[in-house]
């Protein structure tokens, strides 16, 4: 389908604004990975979900707005949407966002001590008798495997000296 002069123009922004909203949302993946512990192996997968999202909306978009043409302005408008948006304001959103993110952590650490505050001092209240009884059965546990450390150098011995006799 031909589109004019100002459809054109207006695809293009669109696309630049496609750009940036990708953007954004890789920058919440870059806020994930800063405020929780990571591993490789779950970056490689996030980066994966990334890019099927970010694809598959493009595509989605193109498809309703550019009925389904892929035209290289439309893609240099994506581009440039992206480039624009980490070039400007990306380093801000994520700092913002890990700092919000950060204190939201420590707030709601914070509350749930302060919730379980009520639990901690019953087991603190209970906790002693129960320790003492798991110390006398450790106890009791460690004299066990003295005792059959002691037995089984026995039977070892018994063993060896069978066996020098045979």
């Amino acid at each position: 389908m031909i589109l004019s002069m100002s459809g054109q123009a207006w695809l293009f922004l669109s696309t630049v604004l496609v750009g940036a909203v990708i953007g954004l949302f890789y920058d919440f993946f870059r806020i994930f990975r800063k405020t929780a512990a990571h591993s490789a192996w779950a970056v490689q997968l996030e980066d994966l979900f990334f890019w099927i999202t970010a694809t598959v909306g493009t595509f989605y978009f193109m498809l309703t707005r550019n009925y389904g043409e892929i035209r290289l302005f439309a893609l240099l408008g994506v581009a440039l949407g992206i480039t624009l948006y980490f070039a400007t304001v990306s380093r801000l959103v994520v700092k913002i966002c890990v700092v919000v993110v950060t204190f939201l952590k420590r707030v709601i650490a914070s509350a749930v001590r302060i919730i379980l505050l009520p639990l901690r001092l019953i087991f603190t209240w209970i906790g002693p008798p129960i320790k003492s009884f798991a110390g006398k059965r450790r106890k009791d546990l460690r004299g066990l495997a003295r005792y059959g450390k002691i037995q089984m150098k026995k039977t070892a011995r018994s063993w060896f000296i069978l066996r020098k006799k045979v």
